[in-house]
């Protein structure tokens, strides 16, 4: 009777060890959401990287390594400006998933892809529940200054100008004569907007 009663005993702590080990795994397997922060994160050195006034962490396309410096460093949300028909970024969903931060995916192809419809669809996304800090990244960065400067220009309602400013200070260089087109296209439509210089 003690040798069955001692064998029991020994199953049941057997089985309360291994429910302990299965939970340790689990845990280990679950992504670490990032720190809180209350200010803004490090720069994380993406290509071309830059910080917004509002604290966003703009640039090209991150590696696997940069990705894993942004969750340490704090960053909730990462924007990826490409479209589905550039290689480079494979896996890159998943991975953000992974690391405990929320992925969204906004097309911008080129100089076409600056729509008031993308800036307001940039504006959604940063405007989601914990959604800050965020990086918006493109392949170089090009696109995310433009179109961050789109956004200020038609969500914000910045002047012309000075969206067109906040995405030269983001790193804009090539998409400056679309960025500009697509900003006097919108004036002409709504001569309520500040447009000076763009008409």
């Amino acid at each position: 009777m003690r040798r069955r009663l001692l064998s029991w005993f020994v199953c049941l702590a057997a089985a309360f060890a291994m429910a302990g080990f299965a939970r340790a795994d689990e845990a280990q397997e679950k992504p670490t959401a990032p720190k809180n922060v209350d200010q803004t994160p490090p720069l994380v050195p993406i290509p071309n990287a830059r910080v917004s006034p509002a604290g966003l962490l703009v640039g090209g396309q991150p590696t696997r390594e940069h990705f894993k410096a942004i969750q340490e460093a704090g960053y909730r949300t990462v924007i990826s400006l490409r479209t589905n028909a550039e290689r480079g970024d494979e896996g890159e969903p998943a991975l953000v998933e992974r690391l405990g931060m929320k992925f969204t995916s906004i097309p911008v192809a080129g100089p076409a892809g600056l729509t008031e419809e993308n800036a307001r669809a940039l504006s959604r996304a940063l405007d989601q529940q914990d959604a800050l800090p965020a990086v918006v990244h493109c392949r170089t960065g090009e696109r995310a200054a433009a179109l961050l400067g789109l956004e200020a220009f038609v969500v914000d309602r910045v002047s012309a100008s000075a969206a067109v400013d906040l995405a030269k200070g983001l790193g804009m260089k090539r998409l400056e004569k679309a960025l500009r087109e697509r900003i006097g296209a919108i004036c002409r439509a709504d001569p309520s907007r500040s447009c000076e210089g763009m008409k």
